[in-house]
């Protein structure tokens, strides 16, 4: 327990380490132990994927007996965390500069594609997956199976709409966080990343334990009609085949837990964003379903989640922040609720 206090007690003021340091500092000096407590803490969106990091490492750990390429899943997610080191202390000593604080506040994106990416060597091989109950919910729910009963809406030029608003979902984020950013709004920019970070691996734990390929794989028999549309829906379509490497990602929608996370945050900082975005989030969680992503109740469970993000994770951030060591808060007033 020592030596974990000591590799993690810059990022967190590790209580066990900083008890048994106390009565050190008065007989050996303050030197050392001052550089060591003076460590700014980690940003807490930071410290939310060190914390999934490590949770990825035992799980592969511990079902490394199913995981085929286990050594090399863990080496990534280890050197992901000295990765998140090596930018902590570029921000902390200042040693870019400007480009210091842009890659501190944007490397985020990079964790997050990282890991979603990983979660492809990992998910199928921990168990089945159960895209036959969510096919029974949807048909226990609707009487009818949502992805063919929606096959009379099909339209080509309805289908590029439909593709060019769910492909919206991976710039919407970075749109929000950008302007925030530009802007110099910190308290908003800080609090919004650990929010839609927090968003992000939750819904990667629900692809994790609920693991589906969705109903473009499973409901090909009973579709009758192609999703036909001009290079715009190939485009879309034929990157997200490429570049997903995990599709076990339907359940929850990720999709629309984020874009209402987004649209939310969007509403109390940014009003014209919201305003902008409105239309598009509307189309993308449409497309979900008309594009046979997803089945229904993966809408409603990102909902759920969404929901429960934004009223949650407020608050996570600013026990965050209160549970620092002293001076080195960044404490922001709790107004987003």
């Amino acid at each position: 327990m020592k030596l974990f206090c000591l590799s993690v007690s810059a990022y967190n003021g590790c209580p066990i380490y900083k008890r048994k340091t106390a009565g050190r500092k008065e007989v050996n000096g303050r030197a050392g132990n001052k550089s060591l407590l003076s460590t700014k803490q980690i940003a807490p969106f930071h410290g939310l994927t060190l914390i999934f990091l490590l949770g990825l490492i035992l799980l592969t750990l511990f079902f490394r007996g199913q995981i085929p390429l286990w050594q090399s899943l863990a080496l990534r997610y280890v050197s992901s965390v000295g990765l998140l080191f090596v930018i902590k202390l570029i921000y902390d000593r200042k040693v870019m500069g400007k480009a210091g604080v842009f890659l501190h506040h944007f490397s985020p994106i990079f964790f997050v594609i990282f890991i979603y990416t990983s979660l492809g060597d990992l998910i199928q091989h921990l168990q089945p997956d159960i895209d036959p109950l969510l096919i029974r919910i949807d048909y226990f729910l609707f009487g009818v199976y949502p992805t063919v009963w929606i096959e009379r809406w099909i339209a080509p030029w309805f289908t590029d709409l439909m593709s060019v608003a769910y492909g919206s979902y991976y710039f919407l984020p970075v749109l929000l966080i950008v302007v925030l950013y530009l802007k110099g709004r910190e308290q908003e920019l800080n609090l919004s990343l650990f929010v839609l970070v927090f968003g992000y691996y939750i819904s990667f734990i629900g692809y994790i334990l609920f693991p589906a390929i969705g109903p473009r794989y499973t409901l090909t028999h009973l579709q009758t009609i192609p999703l036909e549309g001009s290079f715009l829906t190939d485009w879309v379509r034929d990157g997200l085949n490429a570049l997903e490497h995990n599709k076990r990602d339907v359940m929850p929608s990720g999709h629309t837990q984020i874009a209402l996370i987004v649209l939310y945050l969007a509403y109390r900082y940014e009003r014209l964003i919201f305003y902008l975005f409105l239309p598009i989030i509307s189309g993308l969680i449409l497309s979900t379903v008309y594009l046979r992503y997803h089945y229904v109740v993966d809408l409603f469970a990102g909902g759920g989640l969404a929901v429960g993000c934004m009223v949650f994770g407020p608050p996570l951030f600013e026990l965050w922040n209160k549970n620092t060591i002293a001076g080195n808060s960044c404490r922001f007033p709790l107004h987003f609720l």
